[in-house]
């Protein structure tokens, strides 16, 4: 009996293993290791101005906390990764492909700004030459920089000195959904030798901050096209649009303002001519984003390919609260090239050279509200990176 219930346990065994073993046989992974120095000569996105202030704080920056672990102008950021992914039968036995990635920048000079970021995705090939693929991406916490909080007047004159300001971090978490569908419009056939993709995505945008700064969170849809030409083996062109509505909480926030420009007593002290004084008004940041981008991809030959990006960025704010000094009426415009040289050095490790440079200009004189949020300024950012596929 012993003999007859083990024999029958291996047939139940194997019954079961097989087709497992079958399922798994058709699964195919992959690992991709990418590791990157960048350097960054603006990371915290300030003015020249404000970058000489950083340079040399005052007496009154120092002790209101306006520069406080923001180290440098500038910084070296390490970046390592990991990128896994899984392929295998899906919908109609056609490809499912799972991915996941972690990285971590190791900022040298603002070790504050150190963080962690998450992606997972599932893709699924469809007929047609066509994919549906949903991602989320989350950073659980980022330090932006150093946000007016309050103010005190110490010696009661009514107007706030630089040392009498209190400046707190901009700590916030950010997660991101999007949902991409690209298809093939046009197939390569004699007489037609260019091969034309479109691309749909819609997308939901959140990104919360710590106290005392709730009035800066922001979340909302999006939506974005593509269309991207192939010339042949060699050259691939994409044109983007991407539009964004992003709320924002309408809230109380203390600004530093001038009384004699609205004729308002905001502080209760000397009437309405302080002109810098504490204000505890509503502001609203909520705010429609247009993104143009276009691109050039070439194989300049079997190992090396040259990749070319410019994009522009409209913010549009919506705030109609008559003291939102900062962001009623405000226009952000910024625009972008990047140039990237990618060369196989053997297979499975690639080598990449990067840099971009940035600018934004906005229609605010200056700070107006004090919040240490507006700035017009450039930025340059160059890169090396090396990765191994296995």
């Amino acid at each position: 009996m012993h003999a007859k219930w083990y024999r029958s346990s291996l047939v139940l065994c194997a019954a079961l293993l097989l087709p497992a073993t079958a399922i798994a046989q058709r699964w195919h992974s992959s690992a991709r290791l990418p590791a990157e120095i960048r350097f960054d000569d603006n990371p915290f996105l300030l003015s020249p101005a404000q970058e000489a202030r950083l340079a040399a704080p005052s007496a009154g920056d120092s002790i209101s906390g306006r520069f406080q672990d923001m180290e440098s102008v500038s910084d070296v950021i390490p970046i390592a990764a990991v990128d896994l992914s899984l392929t295998g039968p899906g919908l109609g036995g056609r490809d499912l492909a799972l991915a996941t990635e972690v990285s971590y920048e190791a900022n040298v000079d603002n070790s504050r700004r150190r963080h962690a970021e998450l992606m997972f995705s599932v893709e699924q090939t469809l007929p047609k030459a066509s994919r549906l693929r949903l991602r989320a991406d989350w950073r659980p916490s980022y330090f932006w920089k150093n946000y007016l909080g309050d103010a005190i007047d110490g010696n009661g004159d009514g107007n706030i000195a630089t040392a009498e300001r209190i400046y707190a971090p901009g700590t916030s978490g950010e997660v991101d959904f999007t949902l991409n569908y690209r298809r093939r419009l046009v197939k390569v056939r004699e007489g037609q030798p260019v091969e034309l993709r479109g691309e749909l995505e819609l997308g939901y945008f959140t990104r919360g901050y710590d106290a005392p700064f709730g009035g800066r969170d922001r979340r909302g849809p999006g939506a974005g096209l593509a269309l991207s030409a192939a010339f042949g083996p060699r050259w691939t062109t994409e044109l983007g649009y991407t539009l964004q509505s992003l709320d924002a909480d309408v809230t109380r926030e203390v600004m530093i303002l001038n009384e004699v420009l609205f004729g308002v007593d905001f502080n209760g002290v000397n009437g309405a001519t302080d002109t810098d004084a504490r204000a505890f008004e509503l502001v609203d940041r909520s705010r429609l984003e247009h993104t143009l981008g276009v691109s050039v991809e070439t194989e300049m030959s079997k190992i090396v390919t040259l990749g070319l990006t410019y994009g522009r960025r409209l913010r549009v704010y919506s705030s109609t609260q008559p003291y939102d000094v900062d962001n009623r009426g405000r226009r952000d415009t910024r625009n972008a090239l990047a140039a990237e040289l990618g060369v196989r050095l053997a297979h499975g490790l690639r080598l990449t050279l990067s840099g971009a440079t940035a600018k934004q200009s906005t229609n605010r004189p200056g700070d107006p509200g004090s919040t240490g949020e507006v700035a017009d300024y450039t930025r340059s950012v160059a890169a090396a990176g090396i990765a191994y596929r296995f």
